[in-house]
């Protein structure tokens, strides 16, 4: 099926903006994963973080592909600053509660927003999106365990959080008006819509935790005001990364570039530590 250049750079962006979401939050985890608490923390993180950037993954194949880009372009070949990902994302955590509350909002925010796609007439990124859906589901369950951990002095960290939090991952469901994906079919359900099941999920989080007062929960009534919005990536305009996250993501010493580079090229360097000619094991060997 093909669609007007208007459309398909509007599924482009949309695209990339999950993507880069889940490329992003899979760093969170790796990241902060010597913060957990218990072993079964690290089990979970390592476990998330590896399904969080293997969605990211799958859909910089699929668009590369679609869109003619490129092998690994998306990956290794873009700047900081040509990143979708949503801003609540830019800030490290100051804490276990503010790190847990980030997650919390990102994930359910991740999953709104892609859920949009989900049964729309594009099949090839509606199957995407329900498999990522599938894995996200448990995603949430570890999230929902580590909020109900939190002690009295936690959740007074949570509150000290929220606030700073909220703007950012609300503004993320502006969208324009009309939505050239809506009208295609590729996207059957209004981002305010999504934006209202989100706000929803939000509330419940606040009225369980006493903690939160009422200022807070108003806080969820409109997104945070901009003036200057880059509707294309969803986040503030001239923003990019902060340089020590863009580094864990994407290192740029010689020997990190290196060792991460994909497998089909790093072959063909054919580096020798031992003075032996290396051969080529891209095939499996059994």
């Amino acid at each position: 099926m093909s669609y007007p250049a208007e459309v398909t750079a509007a599924l482009k962006s949309e695209l990339l903006c999950i993507a880069d979401s889940n490329w992003v939050l899979g760093h969170w985890y790796v990241n902060c994963m010597l913060n957990g608490r218990e072993l079964t923390d690290f089990t979970s993180m390592a476990g998330i973080a590896e399904e969080k950037l293997g969605h990211a993954r799958a859909l910089f194949r699929f668009m590369e592909e679609h869109y003619g880009l490129a092998e690994h372009q998306l990956e290794f070949a873009r700047s900081a600053a040509g990143i979708h990902s949503m801003a609540l994302l830019d800030a490290p955590p100051e804490n276990w509660a503010d790190f847990i509350v980030t997650l919390h909002l990102a994930d359910q925010a991740l999953w709104r927003f892609s859920a949009t796609l989900r049964t729309g007439d594009f099949a090839p990124v509606a199957n995407l999106i329900t498999r990522f859906g599938e894995e996200a589901y448990f995603h949430q369950l570890c999230i929902d365990g580590w909020l109900k951990a939190l002690d009295d002095g936690e959740r007074h960290d949570l509150a000290a959080a929220l606030p700073a939090r909220l703007p950012p991952v609300l503004k993320w469901f502006d969208g324009p008006d009309p939505d050239p994906l809506l009208e295609a079919g590729i996207r059957t359900e209004p981002l305010p819509q999504a934006l209202e099941q989100l706000k929803a999920d939000i509330r419940r989080l606040i009225e369980s935790v006493p903690e939160l007062s009422d200022e807070v929960l108003e806080l969820t009534g409109s997104p945070a005001e901009s003036a200057a919005w880059d509707a294309e990536r969803r986040r503030p305009r001239g923003s990019a990364l902060p340089p020590r996250l863009w580094e864990s993501m994407v290192p740029t010493s010689e020997e990190a570039k290196l060792a991460r580079r994909p497998l089909a090229v790093s072959v063909d360097d054919n580096i020798d530590l031992f003075g032996k000619v290396k051969k080529d094991e891209t095939e499996p060997q059994f």
